[in-house]
């Protein structure tokens, strides 16, 4: 078994990405941090006619696109865009992802939400074609701020939901360095 195998157990068995970078780092990088934090690189509003995923955004709702990395220690473990609608969310949650300083798995955590993988990409030499992730890092080149493809090991496209509403739908590219 690989380590991105390993990693993809991890993944399934937490239900943000936040927690299971926690739980991974914490068995593989014990002495690099005791927690994860951001990177915000950005976090805008978006015109829902530039989104065609799968939030469908209703009248009153805002569309916002968050890009973070997340860190243990100097470590980069992940860069993330996230598509999400604030009014989802209960006030004090919203007001905590307005903040910036937590990653949106963990602000959202106590909602127990579910994520669910819509495509899983892997660059090791057990995984995907590399021209599919090529493509889907292609669509974060007008995102500044994002590392080169072969910096990665794995590409995850999921959507984030609580109590039956779609919270968020997630690009997540795991970096090598998150590998022991």
């Amino acid at each position: 078994m690989t380590s991105v195998d390993e990693f993809l157990r991890v993944m399934k068995a937490h239900d943000t990405a936040t927690a299971a970078l926690i739980a991974w780092c914490r068995r593989h990088h014990p002495c690099d941090a005791e927690a994860i934090a951001i990177t915000l690189h950005g976090d805008e509003e978006m015109a829902a006619d530039r989104y065609h995923g799968p939030l469908q955004p209703r009248a009153g709702e805002t569309l916002r696109r968050r890009r973070v990395w997340l860190h243990w220690g100097r470590r980069v473990l992940s860069e993330a865009e996230n598509w999400y609608i604030p009014e989802r969310l209960p006030l004090p949650l919203r007001e905590a992802v307005a903040a910036g300083s937590r990653p949106y798995g963990a602000v959202v955590a106590v909602l127990r939400p579910e994520r669910t993988p819509l495509a899983t990409l892997r660059t090791d030499e057990g995984g995907s074609d590399q021209s599919e992730a090529a493509a889907m890092l292609e669509q974060l080149a007008p995102a500044k701020g994002f590392s080169p493809p072969e910096a990665f090991v794995l590409h995850i496209h999921a959507i984030m939901t609580a109590s039956g509403v779609m919270l968020a739908e997630l690009h997540e590219h795991y970096r090598r360095d998150l590998l022991p």
